[in-house]
């Protein structure tokens, strides 16, 4: 996968994305580049390009955080991720974010961790397009 990881994720039949999303609820604390005050959240969807992050904090579109996922217990990522957008759902912020200079081991993590959530929605997504004619 290329280090640049560029956001193109497929989660739903509707969604054009590259890159499978799945539904996760993982603990995620994020700050902003440059700053100290971290903020906490939960993951809504998760890649090995992007996410949707439910936020506690302010945040807006065209902002660089840095973000450190728990997969599992124990098993924590950090990412570099950009805000794309922000929207309020349910009261609550929700951030669409892209990962960039994502290592290779931090996204195979990933890839495991979703396979390990559920093994055959993994395998369809992932050869989605592939079907005999």
């Amino acid at each position: 996968m290329s280090a640049q990881n560029l956001d193109h994720s497929v989660f739903e039949d509707k969604d054009s994305r590259y890159f499978p999303r799945w539904e996760v609820d993982d603990p995620v604390q994020y700050h902003f580049d440059g700053e100290t005050t971290s903020y906490e959240g939960r993951t809504k969807d998760l890649s090995c390009a992007g996410a949707c992050i439910i936020s506690k904090g302010d945040v807006f579109p065209h902002q660089n955080i840095k973000i450190i996922v728990e997969l599992a217990e124990g098993v924590k990522v950090k990412l570099n991720a950009h805000i794309l957008w922000v929207k309020i759902e349910n009261n609550q912020p929700q951030i669409g974010v892209s990962f960039y200079n994502t290592p290779d081991d931090v996204q195979n993590l990933i890839l495991q961790h979703a396979f390990e959530l559920d093994r055959e929605k993994f395998l369809q997504q992932l050869y989605k397009g592939w079907e005999n004619p």
